[in-house]
């Protein structure tokens, strides 16, 4: 059995389902296949047989809204998506009692740090945080359409700030340990800032994680937006969109090969047992290693492509995920101003602490303190528990590779119970599960596939981004293969729930396509749109230097 549409897309994750959209907005017939039995990939909210509902993926989206993509594709407007919106978008519980707030509002999350931690230290985050959004305001350019190289961007930033600008781009290069220390002196502070660095799972002691301590000091001026009903929300309304074009989503589809002609251009997918025609191209939303080294012929491939290839990596550091996800008897009362049980936790207890974790998962070990991500779903809606219960979610990094060999039941079980315990000290509230899952590496690798069961696909080390992303020759979305095309958190900007590696994938397709064109006034526009910023951008880093 046949069946044939201008684009078949690889994977269903939220990238895949907004480049889909985006393709069959512009008039494309676009095919979806996806081998779970749900769309969505990382972003997993469950039904359990109880009648509760866990959030089992990623938890907060405002990515998608931040990106443009949501209002682009009217996920809002027409298609049902509900955000809850807060202004307390990040707590930090520690081990000793202390629990640090932060506000959308950047003056009233330092006038908290001045009662916990002192005025002086309050004010060097404030300090840090303005310079901080300065500088990602700049980066923010360089996320829409191919990205730049290393030797672009730093001109760019030699150009439009500066000395500044080779402040930042040292900023980019450092690990996240050095930016903080170098900004702030209480550690209880600093490490927050080097978990949220620790998102891409990268060691924030590793070189090129500076940015991700930027990040969460330039997140204050818009609230934090999290999907209601649980993040499918996302997915629901992104599967909409696609259908309401055109599109179709195949589920519980498996991809097996990937079909070239004899001209060596990408015309057919095989899935479920079907063929799959695609005659105007070929998308993959899934990474780029099991895309050429396992659904392709290697032998009509160019030996330099299968050789870049090979060099992607996805887990150098040693570095994989585990959830464990329960139905509560009672969401605790956190150690923190009314309202912080709402919010995003990260508790590292200290930047030290957190260092610590990531030499212990490198040689694969567990770590004494994990850093731990907590939030409870339950505090924004009703319908995840029982009337009086509540649900908490909780995510940490184990190893990919287990000092002890691989991973069993044993092991998945003592990971649970230490993320349990942590979350526990930190919050300083023992939790009574009334029902519990506990989703692991290989749990995780059986729900989406990717390597080392990285959410990015590949990892984001300074070697693997921009225009290096997920390699050299691959960075534009395009491949060498004539009408085979690449999306998802492997290619730029990376991982997050953004969108913006499925907008750009599309808008490269649709003008190799000849569908459409970016024309000079709207490349003039949106240079001197950067211009601006720059400028606006080199005030602030020079007031907060």
């Amino acid at each position: 059995m046949s069946e044939t549409s201008d684009v078949v897309l690889i994977g269903a994750g939220h990238n895949g389902l907004v480049c889909g959209s985006y393709l069959a907005r512009a008039g494309l017939s676009v095919t979806v296949l996806e081998s779970s039995h749900s769309p969505g990939g990382c972003i997993y909210t469950e039904d359990q047989p109880s009648g509760n509902r866990l959030e089992l993926g990623a938890y907060e989206h405002g990515g998608i809204r931040g990106s443009g993509v949501a209002d682009d594709l009217e996920l809002e407007s027409k298609y049902g998506l509900v955000f809850h919106e807060r202004d307390e978008f990040l707590f930090a519980p520690c081990d000793d009692g202390t629990g640090l707030p932060f506000w959308n509002s950047l003056d009233r999350t330092v006038e908290a740090l001045a009662e916990l931690l002192g005025r002086e230290e309050a004010e060097r985050y404030r300090r840090f945080s303005k310079w901080s959004t300065a500088a990602m305001g700049v980066l923010g350019q360089t996320e829409n359409g191919p990205p730049p190289s290393l030797r672009s961007l730093a001109s760019i930033a030699d150009l439009t700030l500066g000395a500044e600008g080779a402040r930042l781009m040292q900023s980019l290069f450092a690990p996240a340990t050095a930016v903080t220390e170098a900004a702030l002196e209480d550690d209880r502070l600093r490490g927050p800032l080097d978990h949220w660095a620790a998102h891409s799972q990268q060691p924030p002691q590793a070189p090129g994680t500076g940015a991700g301590a930027l990040f969460l000091a330039a997140s204050h001026g818009s609230p934090a937006s999290r999907p209601a009903g649980g993040s499918r929300g996302t997915v629901d309304a992104l599967v909409r969109c696609l259908e309401d074009a055109g599109g179709k989503l195949l589920v519980d589809a498996p991809v097996e090969s990937v079909e070239t002609s004899a001209s060596g251009r990408a015309t057919a997918v095989i899935a479920a047992g079907e063929r799959f025609e695609a005659t105007k191209a070929v998308v993959s939303a899934i990474d780029a290693r099991r895309l050429f080294l396992g659904l392709m012929d290697e032998s009509q491939l160019p030996d330099s492509l299968l050789a870049e290839v090979r060099r992607i990596h996805f887990s150098q550091h040693n570095v994989s995920e585990l959830k464990v996800d329960a139905v509560i008897e009672q969401v605790p009362r956190v150690n923190g101003p009314d309202g912080m049980e709402k919010a995003f936790m990260l508790s590292a207890n200290t930047g030290r602490d957190i260092a610590r974790a990531f030499s212990s998962l490198g040689i694969g070990q567990l770590p004494e303190r994990p850093p731990v991500m907590i939030a409870f779903p339950s505090t924004l809606e009703s319908g995840w528990a029982p009337e009086g219960q509540g649900v908490v979610w909780l995510s940490t990094f184990v190893p990919w590779t287990p000092e002890k060999g691989q991973w069993d039941q044993d092991l998945l079980e003592e990971a649970s119970d230490l993320t349990w315990r942590t979350a526990e000290k930190a919050l300083g509230w023992e939790m009574t599960a009334v029902e519990k899952r506990m989703t692991g590496p290989l749990e995780w690798v059986e729900r989406h596939g990717n390597p080392g069961a990285n959410p990015n696909h590949i990892e984001m080390s300074i070697d693997q981004l921009l225009a290096m992303r997920p390699s050299v020759n691959l960075s534009g979305y395009e491949t060498p293969i004539e009408g085979l095309f690449l999306t998802g958190a492997g290619t730029h900007p990376g991982g997050g729930i953004t969108g913006m590696p499925g907008r750009n994938a599309a808008g490269v397709i649709l003008e190799k396509l000849g569908l459409t064109t970016r024309r000079r006034g709207a490349k003039l526009r949106a240079q001197a749109a950067m211009m601006k910023d720059a400028l606006k951008a080199t005030r602030e880093l020079r007031k907060n230097a």
